[in-house]
C-alpha cells in the first residue's frame, strides 16, 4: 500500500520552470509544515502566515502573466507582512531565533530575486 501512495504522490509532482515561482513554493511548503506546531491560540498569527505564502506565490504567477506593477508592488507588500507575522512569532516565542532565521534566509533569496525581476523588466 505504501508503493502506491509513493506513485500516485509522484504523480502530481510539478516541474516548475520559473524559478521564483518554484522557490516560492518550497518555502511555502517549508514554513507550512513548520508551523504545523504552532499553539492553538496563536492560531490567527499562524494562518496569517500561511496566507501570506500563498498570496507571494499567486502574485508572482499573477505579475508574470499580467505584467502588471500593481501585481509586482502588492508581491512586495505581501513580503513584509510576512516577515512582520514571522518577527511576531519570535516575539511570542512560537519560533526559535534559528528557525526565524531559516525563514528569513528563505524569504530575502525570494524578495531578491523578484527585485531583480523588476529591474530586469523595467530595463527592457
Amino acid at each position: 500500500m505504501n508503493n502506491n501512495k509513493k506513485v500516485n504522490s509522484e504523480k502530481y509532482v510539478i516541474h516548475e520552470d520559473f524559478i521564483i515561482a518554484r522557490t516560492a513554493r518550497k518555502t511555502l511548503r517549508y514554513i507550512e509544515k513548520n508551523t504545523e506546531n504552532f499553539p492553538n491560540k496563536y492560531i490567527v498569527l499562524k494562518n496569517r502566515i500561511i496566507d501570506s505564502c500563498y498570496r507571494i506565490l499567486e502574485g508572482i504567477y499573477r505579475a508574470n502573466i499580467f505584467q502588471d506593477k500593481e501585481d509586482k508592488k502588492e508581491i512586495v507588500v505581501h513580503i513584509q507582512m510576512l516577515n512582520f507575522y514571522l518577527e511576531d512569532a519570535l516575539r511570542k516565542d512560537i519560533l526559535t531565533y534559528k528557525k526565524f532565521l531559516k525563514y528569513s534566509y528563505h524569504i530575502l533569496e525570494i524578495d531578491k530575486m523578484i527585485k531583480s525581476w523588476f529591474k530586469y523588466e523595467e530595463a527592457k
